[in-house]
């Protein structure tokens, strides 16, 4: 396999020793266990950090990874002078990275709709009427606890027990958390067969940046003395200057005479537009957020450009609709949901990404056909990447798994194969987008198949059991998709080819760290049960379910033009970026702005974009590479202040200053 000139360029400036272990690695088919074992060793503080402290885990690079690998690469540092045999290799530890990445990003979000799920409809059924209308009466007793069992789980909906006797109630827990450990199984292991058939195209003949893991690397390169940017007072200056900003505005929150330096929520343009039609543009926060701004440096300044200028296109959508009577359009999302509206913002991101699907087929065509003819015939021999038969009929099982599991359950099969494939085709063009883009965040907010089934199919005929059924398990195909699983894994595969590693071994290890992330996730949140009490959860999916079935509506042309709407738009920015020198928009700008995950973060991508046009103008390379310096500095130090707080917050159960967009006491603290 080809070797990226990433890698090449590293193995002409590194030492011979060095030169020797990576060639090594191309020999060695399979990992070495040390390099599992502190990672599965290190798991469960990442799995109870990112159940624990969300905040921490709703952006692109999240922190907890980042965070114990740098611990485990301080370690490997002084492991290298005291028991050099011991140590751990740059291969070593990018798995321990990868594994603890793929496992945060299953103990986000995918956790936080799956395990308080499992007990609220039967708990908490007298607190909302619709549990038990829509939803009990469907669910399976194999994924959520049954109205008949609800008594066995008093203490755990009230609490104030320890680890010991939650030691011994987790065999009521086991058949629950198998269940959903074999379907996120099952839907990872699609992903990850899709990554294996496409990660040579995107990494090395389209070499996408893949800009969010420069921090990653860099950290995996301190821990192996490859590098010295500790010394650069490009680094550690912004590092410095930025850890005492965070740890003040900690100070701050407990102690509130300590002076604030607020580098978060500042203001809201909304209010310089008080009147109509303006004030149609909704909440749009005026800050800087420094860890996710400074990622901009890394991405490609089209595309930078391309994200700000969509966002104040989609802004200006929502002025004209309101201008043009659609009242109800106001505000933040400016009309969409499960009921669409003008201007039909879910349909149009839809369009976007199924448009960003199939031009990444396009691209791929000749590859895709290189793919087949390896899947017919055979992997080259000397090849070490995963073979692509093996993942083609990875991918056909675990799909075929899936379908029979969810039959089982009472799914009808057209759903759950509708649903599965568009959320696929979603999963393919968000990772490819990440990987081009590096979006510091790419949050679609209530995004998913249900929206296209309604859109598209309607819910006349549709039966109720069906409906609670789909909505129940499979929420994680239409929630937000910060912390979607599928990039986490490319991302994984693409430090693994950096370091040379086995192919094949990566793949089991990213597995691995799927089903060890369920099953901590499903612990972490059932000690807190037990501990602190059950949260309460559901009513979002009720509402869904209800929706479907009380206002039952036909398919609806309007949505579905603008589906097409924006299917075509992101072919029209192809067809001008290929034909005119130096257009400056992306479609996948388009796509990532149509949502909701630039209100943040939108002020500080255009200073750094400022910033970096100018750097770049009358710097060049060198200015270039000074920026990369900068905001490693700022990132690295922004998650360490923020692992303090939150090491804090975890040990005291108190509120602490949170530098995330999303604060500890609410998500606009």
């Amino acid at each position: 396999m080809a070797s990226s000139p990433e890698v090449q360029k590293s193995a002409i400036s590194t030492p011979a020793s060095q030169r020797t272990e990576a060639a090594s690695a191309t020999t060695t088919q399979w990992i070495r266990l040390r390099a599992v074992a502190w990672a599965l060793l290190f798991s469960p503080v990442t799995a109870f950090w990112a159940v624990d402290q969300g905040v921490d885990v709703i952006f692109s690079l999240m922190i907890p990874p980042v965070i114990m690998t740098l611990v485990m690469a301080a370690i490997n540092l002084v492991l290298r002078k005291v028991a050099p045999r011991i140590s751990l290799s740059m291969g070593d530890l990018i798995i321990f990275y990868g594994m603890h990445t793929v496992l945060c990003a299953i103990c986000a979000e995918w956790m936080s709709v799956i395990n308080p799920y499992i007990h609220s409809y039967a708990l908490y059924r007298s607190s909302d009427s619709r549990f038990d209308r829509y939803m009990n009466p469907y669910m399976s007793d194999w994924f959520f606890i049954p109205v008949r069992l609800a008594d066995q789980f008093e203490d755990y909906r009230n609490g104030g027990f320890g680890f010991s006797y939650f030691l011994t109630k987790l065999p009521l827990w086991w058949r629950y958390i198998g269940a959903w450990t074999l379907l996120l199984s099952l839907v990872c292991m699609a992903m990850l067969c899709i990554n294996s058939l496409f990660r040579d195209e995107w990494a090395n003949r389209e070499k996408l940046a893949f800009p969010i893991i420069q921090v990653p690397m860099e950290v995996v390169k301190l821990g192996v003395g490859q590098s010295q940017i500790w010394k650069k007072p490009t680094f550690y200056v912004p590092f410095l200057i930025m850890f005492v900003i965070d740890n003040i505005n900690g100070l701050h929150f407990v102690y509130p005479s300590v002076p604030l330096i607020n580098v978060r929520f500042i203001s809201d343009l909304a209010l310089i537009f008080p009147s109509p039609p303006f004030n149609a543009i909704g909440w749009t926060p005026i800050g800087f957020f420094p860890y996710m701004a400074v990622i901009g440096f890394f991405m490609p300044t089209d595309l930078l450009f391309s994200c700000i200028f969509f966002f104040f296109f989609r802004k200006g959508m929502q002025v004209v609709t309101y201008a043009m009577g659609y009242v109800d359009s106001a505000g933040v999302f400016g009309g969409g949901g499960l009921i669409p509206s003008p201007p039909y913002f879910s349909e149009q991101s839809w369009g976007a990404f199924l448009a960003l699907f199939a031009t990444s087929v396009w691209v791929a065509r000749s590859y895709l056909a290189e793919v087949w003819n390896q899947i017919r015939h055979g992997h080259p021999k000397g090849d070490r990447g995963v073979p692509h038969r093996f993942a083609f009929w990875g991918l056909i099982v675990s799909l075929i798994g899936l379908f029979v599991l969810t039959v089982a359950i009472g799914i009808p099969l057209w759903m759950t194969v509708v649903s599965t494939i568009l959320f696929l085709m979603f999963s393919i063009a968000l990772t490819r987008m990440r990987a081009q883009i590096g979006a510091p965040s790419h949050e679609m907010a209530f995004m998913g198949p249900n929206q296209m089934l309604v859109d598209f199919v309607g819910t006349n005929g549709v039966s109720e059991a069906g409906i609670s059924r789909l909505v129940s398990i499979f929420f994680i195909y239409n929630r937000i998709h910060r912390t979607h699983p599928m990039p986490h894994q490319l991302e994984a595969m693409k430090m693994g080819e950096t370091a040379r590693i086995s192919q094949r071994a990566l793949f089991v290890a990213i597995m691995l760290a799927v089903i060890i992330g369920s099953v901590l996730g499903h612990l972490v949140y059932i000690y807190k049960g037990y501990r602190w009490a059950a949260t309460v959860a559901g009513g979002d999916t009720a509402w869904v379910a209800t929706t479907f079935i009380e206002q039952h509506r036909a398919s609806n042309p309007i949505a579905i033009a603008f589906v097409i709407i924006g299917f075509t738009f992101v072919l029209f920015l192809d067809f001008l970026r290929f034909r005119v020198p130096g257009f400056p928009l992306h479609p996948a700008g388009y796509a990532l702005a149509m949502n909701f995950g630039l209100d943040y973060f939108w002020m500080g991508l255009i200073f750094v974009w400022l910033v970096k046009l100018f750097v770049e103008r009358y710097y060049g390379l060198k200015g270039h590479s000074r920026l990369h310096e900068i905001a490693l500095g700022i990132i690295l130090a922004e998650f360490c202040a923020e692992a303090i707080w939150a090491m804090y917050a975890m040990a005291t159960r108190t509120a602490t200053y949170s530098i995330s967009i999303n604060g500890r006491l609410g998500w606009n603290q």
